[in-house]
């Protein structure tokens, strides 16, 4: 009775490699990810942003702490083709580029852009990069996830 058992337990083995060994095959390339125009989000008590539209939910809470500013009336949130989402605020100094992992945004680059802070900034999806304008000044940069272009 024993052959039976060590015979059932190898095809039993064989049979879960040979299923892992196949595993998903299906790649879809050239996805773009870009979000077509900026979303304007603004924090909840909580300083939680949501954007129904593009089904995100996060805190902003340690980004203010990196700012040093206790809270702000709106955030700025962008995603670029390759996935990565920038976000900023009126008062910031610095883009925040995330990228995406399992149910978390871990911070990819910060890209330093005004040394006094933005007043009204304003995010443009381009071609190939994220645009960004200080209304209030005309300024400009062309930001990807490596940082300034």
């Amino acid at each position: 009775m024993a052959k039976p058992t060590i015979t059932t337990l190898l095809s039993c083995v064989a049979l879960f490699f040979a299923a892992a060994a196949c595993g998903p095959s299906l790649v879809l390339q050239n996805v773009d990810y870009a979000q077509p125009i900026e979303s304007v989000l603004t924090p909840d008590s909580n300083n939680q942003v949501h954007d129904q539209r593009y089904a995100i939910k996060f805190t902003i809470t340690d980004i203010l702490s990196e700012e040093e500013i206790s809270s702000v009336d709106q955030i700025r949130l962008i995603r670029n083709s390759a996935g990565y989402y920038f976000v900023t605020a009126p008062g910031f100094s610095n883009v925040y580029v995330f990228e995406t992992s399992e149910s978390e945004l871990k911070l990819s680059t910060r890209i330093s852009v005004s040394d006094s802070g933005l007043d009204q900034p304003a995010f443009n999806q381009r071609n190939t990069h994220i645009e960004l304008v200080d209304l209030s000044t005309g300024n400009t940069y062309n930001l990807d996830q490596n940082g300034l272009r």
